[in-house]
């Protein structure tokens, strides 16, 4: 099968795309770094041309799309809405030009935090800017192609790579800066080599609509930065605090823990936590 992953330079990319080329013919899409797609062949690929995306698809005609590519909170807000929303639909509009399954990669930051646990087809709340622009991209996709998977995931981290919020930690400790760690923030954080098992079997899934994809345990942002700190081996320090997001900002979702039944049973695997993923190790 020909799949197309958009995003392939990406943090999820980086272990998705080596895992799909075992059982697929991957193309992998980047926007400004061509060297972090190892395998598969590279596409270069601007997500808020449209018709550069359409011509991209039709000419490649993959048989599925894993539209994981977006534009992550601190990384260039002023093209978030471009990329995350109608940069989704170009996906779905070329997806739907070459009868592609696509599923489309989105994210719990969706909802407000504040009726938790959210079930799969809870209707998003967003608060922020960044939530805001992924619900947006889940409406167009299901608006264009509504056999499309849409899968809401959580904070995702790998052990052979640095996760991109542990090094934004550590870089703000090497700087000398305090680092604040959220205990009121509760998240479900998702084992990357669990959520791209999950996205490849889905390709193959006949399932349309939301899905929620993350770890069975959920904990505080200030548990799982400390355990992803210690794991590499970052020296506790002083300078990390506990902080309440609340406190800081109403932007920011508390709780979005999310109920995972549904895919489990769908994929008949166990979506570890991360105690779980740290513990085998």
């Amino acid at each position: 099968m020909k799949l197309l992953i958009t995003g392939g330079s990406s943090y999820l990319g980086q272990y998705l795309v080596p895992k799909a080329v075992e059982t697929h013919e991957v193309y992998a899409t980047y926007h400004a770094h061509a060297s972090a797609v190892k395998v598969g062949h590279p596409v270069e690929l601007d997500l808020t041309k449209r018709a550069e995306v359409l011509a991209c698809i039709t000419q490649l005609a993959p048989q599925a799309i894993i539209h994981a590519a977006a534009i992550n909170p601190g990384m260039d807000d002023s093209t978030m809405m471009a990329v995350n929303a109608k940069g989704s639909r170009y996906v779905a509009e070329g997806a739907r030009a070459v009868g592609a399954r696509l599923v489309y990669v989105s994210t719990d930051v969706v909802h407000d935090g504040r009726h938790a646990p959210y079930t799969d087809d809870a209707v998003p709340t967003p608060l922020n800017l960044y939530g805001q622009s992924k619900a947006a991209g889940e409406m167009a996709v299901a608006e264009v192609y509504p056999t499309a998977a849409i899968v809401r995931t959580s904070l995702i981290y790998g052990l052979k790579f640095m996760d991109r919020g542990t090094e934004g930690f550590v870089k703000r400790l090497a700087s000398g800066q305090p680092l604040v760690l959220f205990g009121d923030v509760i998240r479900q954080p998702v084992w990357v080599d669990s959520l791209a098992e999950a996205l490849l079997k889905l390709v193959k899934l006949e399932f349309a609509g939301l899905l929620n994809v993350a770890g069975r345990q959920a904990m505080s942002r200030a548990e799982f930065g400390q355990r992803m700190l210690r794991w590499w081996h970052v020296p506790q320090s002083e300078r990390i605090e506990i902080g309440c997001a609340a406190n800081i900002s109403n932007t920011i979702p508390l709780d979005l823990r999310l109920s995972i039944s549904k895919a489990e049973q769908l994929f008949q695997m166990v979506l570890p936590g991360v105690d779980e993923v740290l513990g085998n190790r």
